[in-house]
């Protein structure tokens, strides 16, 4: 019979580590493992029941147990690492990718994930035409802000009746659950991530008659062929959701980082003007104002401007006779 050992009160009574919020938040920011052991982990590799499948995913179809299909892994990981570094190529030129989930599953990874890369999210109901009708989609997207602020203001809340103030509540909750996500996108995105393609399809349809590029996980009753960058894996169970999100923010957020080492290295080789020297200086400039000086009433009358007489001892003269001219003979002499 083996001995066992009880904790000692001290120890019993000992609090549970709380982790700091320094150390959240580093744990936030960690890239997260992706692997075939990860998305073991996580179910990635969980099809649907055999008889619910596309024929069009069997090359991704590992195989079938208990009347499911099991999906290929060693498939599965360099496509979705595909997916991944293109979603790079797109942050680090300045492009922004939407996240959509609609499902229950997906909406709060979806929308969590997309805040923490700083990128735009539907999680909630897809309009029909939010991308082939933008210019009408951005006009609901004005409105809704203005709704937010007016119930933002106590002062501008003051000047409407609880009548108007209760219309103007319910329509922004109305408009919250399709634009709440992408109410500081000020044009199309360049690349969409979707989860289910199959209950997102028409967001998938838009994105296709814009040419914007899909990154997609794709299940075994899914069809995939509107996908761009096919991801073969399970999109109901949330472990897996919260992977496919996690990958794609983390993503993001290096394209990001990459973008603005890019900026800061065209800032640091364009070359300095005058003016920006003068602010690094400290906003001082000294400027040398250079001018002809002025001219004297004795200076001489022959430049621009100037009569063509001086003054001298005897009166005024001409200048002509300055230049040795001979003068005129004089009157005694005609006489003679």
């Amino acid at each position: 019979m083996t001995e066992t050992t009880t904790p000692s009160s001290a120890e019993a009574d000992a609090p549970a580590a709380v982790p700091t919020e320094e150390a959240s938040v580093a744990a936030a920011f960690e890239p997260t493992e992706l692997s075939i052991r990860s998305m073991l982990e996580a179910g990635v590799h969980f099809g649907h029941q055999t008889d619910r499948w596309n024929p069009l995913m069997r090359p991704f179809i590992f195989g079938a147990r208990n009347g499911t299909h099991i999906l290929d892994l060693d498939q599965t990981l360099p496509l979705f690492r595909s997916g991944l570094d293109y979603i790079r190529e797109v942050t680090a030129e300045g492009g922004h990718v939407l996240f959509v989930g609609t499902k229950r599953q997906a909406s709060q990874y979806i929308e969590d994930q997309a805040k923490r890369a700083g990128q735009y999210y539907v999680n909630k109901r897809w309009l029909g035409g939010m991308m082939t009708n933008w210019k009408t989609v951005k006009k609901s997207i004005e409105t809704y802000k203005g709704q937010l602020e007016i119930l933002a203001d106590e002062e501008r809340k003051a000047e409407f009746s609880k009548k108007e103030l209760a219309r103007i509540t319910r329509l922004s909750e109305k408009y919250a659950k399709s634009l709440e996500g992408i109410k500081d996108m000020s044009r199309l995105p360049s690349a969409i991530f979707v989860i289910d393609v199959v209950n997102e399809g028409i967001a998938i349809s838009e994105a296709k008659r814009l040419g914007i590029p899909v990154i997609g996980v794709v299940d075994t009753n899914c069809d995939p062929r509107n996908i761009d960058f096919v991801v073969p894996g399970n999109d109901d169970a949330s472990r897996a959701i919260d992977l496919y999100c996690k990958c794609i923010a983390d993503a993001c957020i290096e394209g990001a980082s990459a973008h603005q080492d890019k900026i800061l290295e065209r800032e640091r080789d364009r070359p300095v003007s005058a003016e920006e020297k003068v602010a690094k200086v400290g906003g001082r400039r000294v400027v040398e104002i250079t001018q002809p000086p002025r001219r004297g009433r004795g200076s001489s009358g022959g430049g621009p401007g100037g009569s063509g007489r001086t003054q001298s001892a005897g009166g005024w003269s001409d200048d002509k006779d300055k230049k040795g001219e001979a003068p005129g003979p004089s009157t005694d002499e005609t006489k003679g």
